[in-house]
């Protein structure tokens, strides 16, 4: 992580040296390592980030960058998480190992070292970072390809043009976002109601979580999409039809095929005819 002089300052006042290491391998405040410097994350802004996140012992929880493991072994801890951290030093790797022994959590919280940009952690339903802007956006296009629904939590740096869908901000001044990986929608779907006359094709130009789209009737002149917006693989949009009713469609997205009602009454389903 790369700070401003002042922010350092704060970082390093705000930090316990509690959490600088053990007996075997004493941690060096705001040392370099291959693409942040080390600085520690407190406790309650871990707990208060896997809240954030929801996370619940269903969870698989990846922590990249996981330093001396307190994320890890916080949700293994609280919240009965099967947790991993990816870390490139190995002195924190050994670090973090012996505090998941001595957290008793050795058996849901492991530790790895490698490359978060070579790493595979596709698997996780929750992703925690404290990282930088800079490497959030460069891992952001990876992170955008993970199963829809994965939360995404990030200590006190966003991603680039990635609206966060929630905002936390903790006593300590300290700010976390949350994002929710969003099923992907871009493309011209073909969606029909059961039961009715209603068959539209729906086209679709989505903007990360939030998305523009016409429907277009046969003979009839295209409604715009109005409050577009993917939440993992649910979607919800609203439309005007010829007579200015407002009618409201929730759905599910499953790859090329969607599912769902419109105002709660008709069911409708979908499929994608092209990206």
């Amino acid at each position: 992580m790369k700070y401003s002089l002042l922010a350092l300052l704060f970082f390093l006042g705000a930090c316990s040296s509690k959490n600088y290491g053990d007996e075997l391998y004493r941690l060096q405040m705001a040392s370099h390592g291959k693409d942040v410097m080390w600085v520690p994350t407190k406790l309650d802004v871990a707990h208060q980030m896997l809240k954030m996140a929801e996370v619940t012992e269903s969870d698989i929880v990846y922590d990249l960058g996981s330093g001396d493991g307190i994320i890890s072994i916080e949700a293994a801890r609280a919240f009965g998480a099967r947790a991993f951290g990816i870390e490139y030093n190995p002195d924190l790797v050994a670090l973090s190992q012996r505090n998941a022994i001595r957290s008793g959590v050795s058996e849901r919280a492991s530790f790895r070292r490698g490359d978060i940009f070579v790493e595979d952690f596709s698997a996780a339903t929750v992703l925690t970072l404290y990282l930088g802007e800079n490497l959030n956006t460069r891992l952001m296009p990876k992170i955008l390809d993970m199963r829809p629904g994965t939360r995404v939590v990030s200590n006190t740096f966003r991603m680039d043009t990635w609206i966060p869908d929630r905002e936390m901000r903790f006593n300590s001044g300290e700010v976390a976002f949350l994002w929710i990986v969003p099923a992907k929608a871009d493309g011209i779907w073909e969606i029909r109601g059961d039961s009715s006359r209603f068959a539209a094709k729906l086209r679709i130009r989505q903007k990360k979580q939030f998305f523009d789209a016409t429907l277009e009737f046969a003979g009839q002149r295209g409604a715009a999409i109005e409050n577009g917006k993917i939440t993992g693989d649910q979607i919800t949009f609203e439309f005007r039809d010829e007579q200015k009713k407002r009618n409201h469609f929730i759905g599910t997205i499953d790859g090329s095929l969607i599912t769902g009602s419109l105002n709660g009454e008709v069911k409708i389903s979908g499929v994608r005819l092209s990206n």
